[in-house]
């Protein structure tokens, strides 16, 4: 995530004997500051990484990170092992429970991880080996400048004894702990890890075909799940016919889930059965009468409609206005019109929305592939009523992600079925249930026009952008930046005069605005795709209302 990260904030490192005779670095760093928007000032927030190295020399990093197939299982433990000077195939990765307390934010969105991290995680890597450097003068009873470090051992130099580091680790924790900000970085003309070809971590158990997803999880007594949602969003279940499904072969339980936490456990009907096949099936016999509610009305067909007759209105306010483009536009020679589109957009993951939960004593245990397990906690707290720090959640490899699981509806459904089935069950969205009930990136319209010279220079350009919002915001994701075009082809033709407005295309037709050097900036609310919003229009909609 996007930040920096302020002076007064420190870095800590503790180490401690770990189980075994090995050493463990427990490190605290600090959260960039800005990577929880909207949040007061408090105490400074910090991540921990643990690293172990053992008696016989494997070093293991915990990765506090999701993994979503961005690498940085891979990457962030490479910063961390490149410094302790360490043999990558001495190297193991673990996964970290998902633990605000001991990790910090664990968020796998906006590729920024590895940047945001480099220079830290290197020093967490620095101070081991400066550590165990120490250590090994100690025992040879020479200085430290007189020792080295490679491929995990100790050099005395001038003598050329060895000593590797499994036999160090535990008096290295005796070792006091430098200041991260003192420790010397490697030149990195010396790199053996960084900038190396590395494979992923989990490449090999995937191009096995070993199961290390989210759908692949399998806990003792568990059933599986499908849960039947309205097709339009928002509705209600009126009834449904539940004891025809619960016939079917291999069904356990079938029952109404009623809708508590809007965007996160809507209506629906929930089919536990022996295996996820037999649920399925069954799902298909289930008649459910619905109470579509306002969203009903909306449709695509709609949207473009609203959209082309507010294209013909004067814009709710500019994005960007450099000039006159009237005068512009109606002085040209040759004017030229076009009007763009585009859908809603699910994000379509390889691996459909799952999650694995078990709910027994007020006590909760989730498996999830998750981009963003913090929020899933409190979701999934408020909607079953546990306390969060009665909720273990483990983050599973995720199958993609793309943003979509930076939403965690699948995990509350999860939990609210179990509890209600008095089971563990891992539930598994079909494929159709995946692209119905998306966090979509909203539909957009452009309604554009140019004018040119006799030379064929543009004079003028307007785009009328026209998309969805509530109120006087636009929906997120739904908005366009000023430096967008036509902003960013300002500079490549300043002879002519460019305007780029908007239009919500909401009841109110409005959009918010803030006044920035004259220009009308678009409010746009948190990087979270759209999706529905009870009794609005930022309802991705299709033919009256119904998914497809």
């Amino acid at each position: 995530m996007d930040g920096s990260t302020p002076t007064s904030r420190r870095s800590f490192l503790k180490a401690s004997a770990a189980m075994g005779g090995g050493l463990l670095l427990s490190v605290s760093l600090p959260l960039p500051a800005g990577a929880r928007p909207g949040s007061k000032p408090a105490a400074p927030a910090v991540l921990n990484t643990y690293v172990r190295i053992a008696p016989d020399g494997i070093v293991t990093i915990v990765s506090k990170y999701p993994e979503i197939g961005q690498g940085i299982k891979t990457s962030l433990p490479m910063l961390i092992a490149e410094e302790l000077d360490v043999d990558w195939k001495d190297v193991r990765i673990e996964q970290a429970l998902a633990d605000a307390a001991r990790y910090g934010r664990q968020v796998a969105g906006g590729s920024m991880a590895t940047t945001l991290h480099y220079d830290e995680l290197r020093r967490v890597g620095a101070a081991g080996r400066q550590m165990l450097v120490a250590a090994a003068a100690a025992e040879w009873k020479v200085p430290e400048a007189e020792c080295q470090t490679r491929s995990g051992a100790v050099q005395h130099t001038p003598s050329g004894r060895t000593l590797r580091y499994g036999a160090l680790a535990a008096k290295a924790a005796l070792v006091p702990v430098p200041e991260l900000k003192s420790v010397t970085l490697k030149d990195p003309a010396r790199f053996q890890i960084i900038g190396k070809p590395t494979k992923g971590v989990d490449s090999p158990r995937i191009v096995a075909g070993q199961p290390i997803f989210g759908i692949d999880v399998k806990v003792p007594g568990m059933l599986y799940a499908v849960f039947q949602k309205c097709p339009v969003f928002g509705g209600k279940v009126v009834s449904a016919d539940l004891e025809a499904v619960k016939r079917a072969p291999g069904v356990r339980h079938a029952f109404i889930v009623r809708g508590t936490t809007p965007n996160a456990l809507s209506d629906g009907v929930a089919i536990v059965a022996e295996s996820w096949w037999q649920a399925h099936k069954a799902r298909k016999s289930l008649q459910v009468m619905w109470d579509e509610g306002p969203a009903a009305a909306e449709s695509s067909e709609g949207h473009a409609r609203r959209a082309a007759e507010l294209a013909k209105q004067p814009p709710a306010r500019w994005l960007r206005k450099d000039g006159d483009v009237d005068a512009a536009l109606a002085g040209s020679v040759k004017r030229l019109e076009a009007a763009y589109s585009y859908p809603f957009l699910a994000h379509a993951t390889l691996e459909p929305q799952n999650c694995t939960a078990s709910y027994k004593d007020g006590k909760v245990e989730i498996w999830a592939p998750t981009q963003n397990p913090e929020p899933g906690r409190k979701l999934v707290a408020q909607a079953v009523g546990v306390k969060e720090s009665d909720i273990t959640l483990h983050m599973v490899r995720c199958g993609g992600g793309f943003g979509r699981r930076l939403q965690n509806d699948y995990m509350v459904e999860a939990v609210a079925i179990s509890k209600q089935a008095g089971v563990p069950i891992k539930l598994v969205w079909s494929r159709e249930d995946d692209i119905q009930h998306d966090f979509y990136r909203p539909a957009g319209f452009h309604f554009l026009q140019a004018g040119v010279d006799a030379n064929g220079r543009i004079t003028g350009f307007r785009n009328h952008f026209v998309s969805f919002g509530e109120g006087e915001t636009f929906a997120p994701s739904a908005g366009i930046s000023p430096n967008e075009l036509p902003g960013a082809a300002r500079a490549q033709h300043r002879a002519g005069r460019f305007g780029d407005e908007a239009g919500c295309a909401d009841r109110a037709a409005a959009c918010a605005g803030q006044q920035r050097d004259g220009l009308c900036l678009p409010v746009i609310p948190g990087r979270a795709g759209a999706r529905r919003r009870q009794g609005s229009v930022a309802v991705p909609a299709r033919a009256a209302g119904r998914a497809a």
